[in-house]
Order: structure tokens, then sequence, then C-alpha cells
């Protein structure tokens, strides 16, 4: 005969269904999204992707700096906001070390790089029109006014060249 469990009689197997449960829940999320484990481990969370796009300004003002002979800006710059991008570089190397483990390093480097060579060919291809927007980034970045680099960098047209996707969340994710 089968035994009826009463609340509070054997709190093993109720938590063992609760559980069981909770991961059935978790893995039809992600399966519904299709999210899988690797695909959320490359993703971005918020703050590495205000890193990643703090990157991608940066490299844009580097490369004006050196094609549009806007080196007295640039430093201004880098001088103003050296905390910023300093926790900035930090997240950065989290989120690379987060994705390629022992192979950080140099998937750090070929992304900087990367960002630094594309950088380069719009400023080649179109050298009036990026120094231009290279001129206003700077002004808007000294004005006392301007928000964070981090918040700024968000806002630039070139802000999603990294190529990196936002993960998103599910339950599965967030515990």
């Amino acid at each position: 005969m089968a035994r009826t469990q009463r609340p509070g009689c054997d709190g093993g197997m109720m938590r063992g269904l609760i559980g069981k449960k909770k991961l059935a829940l978790a893995l039809s999320a992600v399966l519904v999204l299709g999210v899988s484990d690797a695909a959320f481990a490359a993703c971005a969370m918020p703050k590495e992707k205000a890193a990643l796009e703090a990157r991608v300004l940066q490299s844009e003002l580097m490369i004006a700096a050196l094609s549009c002979n806007q080196r007295p800006h640039y430093n201004a710059v880098v001088t103003k906001y050296k905390g910023e991008m300093a926790d900035t570089g930090k997240t950065l190397k989290q989120y690379f070390t987060r994705v390629y483990g022992g192979k950080s390093a140099p998937e750090l480097n070929g992304f900087v790089t990367r960002m630094a060579n594309e950088a380069s060919q719009r400023s080649l291809a179109e050298l009036n029109a990026f120094c231009g927007a290279a001129a206003q980034a700077f002004a808007v970045l000294m004005d006392s006014k301007a928000s964070s680099f981090e918040e700024f960098a968000a806002l630039q047209p070139t802000a999603g060249a990294h190529g990196v996707s936002v993960c998103q969340y599910t339950a599965a994710k967030t515990r």
C-alpha cells in the first residue's frame, strides 16, 4: 500500500522533489530559450558590456590622437578618466578570464588590437568625418557636465563594435 506524505513527515523526500522541480524548471528555461552554458559564458554581463564599449571608444580616441593629430586631447581625456579607465580595464580582464580562462591574455590582446584596427580602417575610409567626430567626443568628455566615460561610450554609434552579446538572464542563471 502506498504511503501518503503529510507535511513535515519526510522532509528529505519533499526537499528532493522540490529540488528536482527547480532543476526541471531551470533546464526547461534553458532549453526553451536556447541558451547553452557556453553561450552564457561568452556573453557579457551589464558591467562587462560597459567595459567593452568603453574599450571601443578608447580605441577610437587613441586612433584619433594618432591619425588626426589630437594627442593633447587624448592625453587630457586619459588623465581626467584614468581611475574609471583603470576600473574598466580590470572588468575587461575579468570578462576575458571568465570566458577564455588560461588563454585570456592573448584573447584580450587580440581584442584590443582588433578594436584599434577597426577604428583605423574607419579613419582611413572617412578621415575628415572621423576626426570631426573625435574632436566632438574630446570636447564633450572634457566638459565638466560630461557623465562617466562608460556612459558616454554607450551612446556612441560604434558602441557595439565589440561584437559581444549581452547575457539574457534566466532563472537558471541568476542563482
